[in-house]
């Protein structure tokens, strides 16, 4: 597994004027940012949306913002802030890669492009610009905010694991009830909780990015998320979860990374059957359980909804009303 030390070293000063307001461009308005764009409504006073942009043209209806298809015209408008909803794909990291570039605060879901481009983290701090991402990992569970006060509180982390994917819980779920594996994966996708391409969720590779950004704050090294190990949902036979299930075992996505004495990443998301009595075992459907484990002994365990607009929206609007308190902008 490649690893990358990074520097998340504060920057002591920025050349960031301060604003009243803070002008903010919305990149795309789907499941996420159309939930966030409703809790924007609450804060007139503090967030005044520039542009949001979306692959389709769209009519404005307020006379105010801009819809626009182009994210350079977008950025154009002059953002102190970028709100990123979109999935993983080319134009999602070139959108957070000229954000960077240009100075402006980036708060963002998406895992995959930032646990891929760490360098994006650490460009923004060294040019006195925010970076933030809760919502790429537990969605409405604070596992990085959570393992950011750990550290900052002299804990040393010694290991995380969890389910960090709603969307394999959820399918596992139905498995268990009978449910065909296509059928499961239906019912995901209508519930809001895959994507129309779910292999990233299926496949192990939404929870191997999770564990890489979860790597980064907790040792301050990016593991190569396309490197670490993952099990896939398709290598279970639905029969096989039912089973187990009968016999008081549960199949779960289990992402864990931990540390070794001498400083080594261990990183891996497999498919383990749990006793039904393991807190573990334990999330329903679209909910994520992680526990973090400290070397002093301290072990903190979170629960709640890790998938779905609301628990995500919520998460990326905490990091929005983080980013006005402290006031940086």
């Amino acid at each position: 597994m490649t690893l990358a030390a990074l520097d998340f070293e504060l920057p002591t000063n920025t050349t960031r004027p301060a604003r009243n307001r803070l002008r903010a461009v919305l990149l795309g308005c789907g499941t996420v940012n159309s939930g966030v764009l409703d809790g924007l409504e609450t804060m007139p006073g503090e967030i005044e949306i520039a542009a949001i942009v979306t692959r389709s043209p769209r009519t404005a209806t307020d006379g105010r913002t801009a819809w626009l298809t182009d994210i350079r015209d977008a950025f154009d408008t002059g953002p102190d802030l970028v709100i990123d909803g979109l999935p993983d794909c080319p134009a999602a990291e070139k959108a957070l890669d000229l954000a960077v570039e240009r100075g402006i605060h980036v708060v963002s879901a998406n895992k995959a492009v930032i646990a891929r481009r760490p360098d994006l983290e650490v460009r923004a701090r060294h040019n006195g610009t925010r970076f933030v991402y809760s919502a790429a990992v537990g969605g409405g569970v604070p596992v990085l905010e959570t393992i950011i006060r750990l550290v900052s509180a002299g804990e040393r982390i010694e290991r995380v694991r969890g389910v960090l994917n709603g969307t394999s819980n959820f399918v596992l779920g139905l498995l268990e009830q009978g449910t065909g594996f296509d059928d499961a994966i239906a019912a995901a996708q209508a519930a809001g909780f895959a994507e129309a391409d779910p292999s990233a969720d299926i496949d192990g590779l939404d929870a191997a990015a999770k564990l890489a950004l979860i790597a980064r704050k907790a040792f301050g090294i990016a593991p190569d998320a396309e490197r670490i190990p993952a099990d896939s949902l398709l290598s279970l036979d639905p029969g096989q979860v039912c089973g187990a299930r009968e016999n008081g075992l549960r199949y779960r996505q289990l992402a864990e990374v931990s540390r070794s004495e001498d400083g080594t990443i261990d990183a891996r998301v497999s498919l383990i059957a749990l006793p039904e009595d393991h807190p573990l075992a334990r999330p329903e459907n679209e909910e994520n359980t992680v526990e973090i484990v400290c070397e002093s002994g301290l072990k903190v365990v979170l629960h709640g909804k890790g998938a779905g607009r609301g628990p995500t929206a919520g998460a990326v609007l905490a990091d929005i009303r983080d980013l006005v308190a402290a006031g940086e902008v």
